[in-house]
């Protein structure tokens, strides 16, 4: 079939019209972090790695039901939000604020299961370092888990919180801690929860008890944090959230975050490369650095649980001249189970900043996994830990005890749920010797 001479010069344009502003979101294969076996990566119009112009980050987290492998997986994180609108090519390749024009950089990350602060931290850490990223500028969203997840991570430390300059947790399935809403506000992170009235599955009292406590805070944030609470008996608050006709003081979710910056100084210290080694029962720790320039020294710092770390020793610069250096320390009595490691680097002005986050692991028990996670009528628990006398309860998101099962011996066990109805719930499993607690979603 032929077209016209002018149909075939009007659909040339099309295409080219189109192709001129097609949306590249790349899948990566690269784990950030031992969470995260792939991302996908959006970069603005004009990025060119070699450059010295920065621009300001986008970290999506996805909910639950997106989890997996990184690879083949990978696609369940287009499912939804941000890199859902990318991928329709619908995402605004700019954003205009205070008479400025920004572009965004968007990494959105798959999980291989409920990520945890420092898995968020590794990643900040490992995006920093690889794009052109300005730190003032550095904002989090997720949806659901991911909204758990975004409360956590900026609730745990006023470290980890004074990273992100605005953050935007939608639904999100996390207990409204009011230490952590204490450690918002005295960041000063700028904060627009949302969630669905009637949401059956994560309640919204979640979000409004957190913006109670990081408002009521004894030295209430500046800003104030804000909510929008959509009229609806659904779970999928994010719809609505991420839509870009949607706007509150005339500025959609990506152009508010605009509204708010850090102040970071570059640091002393450029290239560090840090690792962490067991040997012979004790852990060896190396780190070097391409230059230094001002840097006073290193803190090493250990954590049994991945969040409060303890100074274990402090080694000075060595840099001889701005140049790189070599560093070893060993740890010769390391805890009973997982050790964190980080360094707290410093410079002759009191300025700070930390490394990546390490892990060593001394424990003798088992892994535990819960699969397939969303689980269906049987949890599969899956562990080489030998139970005497365990025991494995299922929570609720209120934190009411629905069952409890008996735990024998070692392998995988089956245990029935079917009469559980659909949501989110922690399996909290013991044996008086050890405790480990795996969220997971009934389907």
């Amino acid at each position: 079939m032929q077209f016209p001479k002018k149909v075939c010069l009007a659909l040339c344009m099309w295409v080219a019209v189109m192709s001129a502003n097609a949306q590249v979101q790349t899948a990566r294969y690269v784990s950030m972090t031992t969470m995260s076996k792939g991302y996908y990566e959006y970069l603005p119009q004009g990025y060119n790695p070699a450059s010295l112009q920065t621009y300001p980050l986008i970290l999506f987290i996805h909910g639950l039901g997106e989890c997996g492998d990184g690879t083949t997986q990978l696609s369940r994180v287009l499912n939804n939000g941000t890199p859902k609108q990318i991928n329709q090519g619908i995402f605004p390749t700019s954003f205009t604020n205070g008479g400025s024009t920004y572009k965004y950089i968007v990494i959105s990350p798959q999980f291989v299961d409920w990520p945890g602060p420092v898995e968020i931290d590794n990643i900040i850490n490992y995006v920093s370092q690889n794009y052109r990223v300005d730190i003032n500028r550095i904002y989090l969203t997720g949806l659901s888990m991911g909204g758990g997840v975004v409360w956590e991570y900026c609730g745990i430390s006023s470290y980890q919180a004074s990273r992100v300059a605005a953050i935007v947790p939608v639904c999100g399935a996390g207990w409204p801690d009011q230490g952590y809403g204490r450690t918002i506000a005295g960041a000063n992170v700028a904060v627009w929860a949302t969630h669905n009235d009637g949401d059956p599955t994560v309640p919204v009292m979640y979000t409004n008890q957190y913006i109670v406590n990081i408002n009521g805070a004894p030295t209430p944030p500046t800003p104030l944090a804000k909510k929008s609470i959509f009229v609806s008996n659904s779970h999928d608050a994010w719809s609505a959230t991420y839509n870009l006709n949607f706007r509150e003081n005339g500025q959609n979710v990506y152009e508010w975050m605009l509204n708010y910056k850090r102040n970071i100084t570059v640091l002393a210290v450029t290239g560090l490369d840090f690792h962490v080694t067991k040997n012979a029962g004790k852990v060896l720790l190396s780190w070097k650095t391409q230059s230094e320039t001002n840097n006073a020294g290193f803190d090493v710092e250990r954590s049994a649980d991945g969040r409060t770390f303890s100074r274990i020793a402090e080694q000075a610069s060595i840099s001889i001249n701005g140049s790189g250096a070599s560093y070893t320390f060993t740890d010769p009595a390391p805890l009973p189970g997982t050790n964190y490691y980080r360094l707290r680097q410093k410079d002759q002005n009191n300025n700070f900043s930390y490394s990546e986050i390490r892990s060593a692991d001394f424990t003798s028990k088992g892994m535990f996994s819960v699969y397939p996670n969303p689980v269906g009528a049987t949890l599969n628990l899956s562990s080489d830990y030998f139970f005497i006398n365990g025991t494995l309860s299922v929570f609720d998101v209120k934190g009411v005890k629905l069952k409890q099962f008996k735990l024998q011996g070692s392998g995988m066990q089956q245990l029935p749920l079917s009469e559980l109805p659909p949501g989110f719930y922690i399996a909290d499993i013991s044996d008086g010797l050890v405790r480990e607690q795996i969220r997971f979603i009934k389907k």
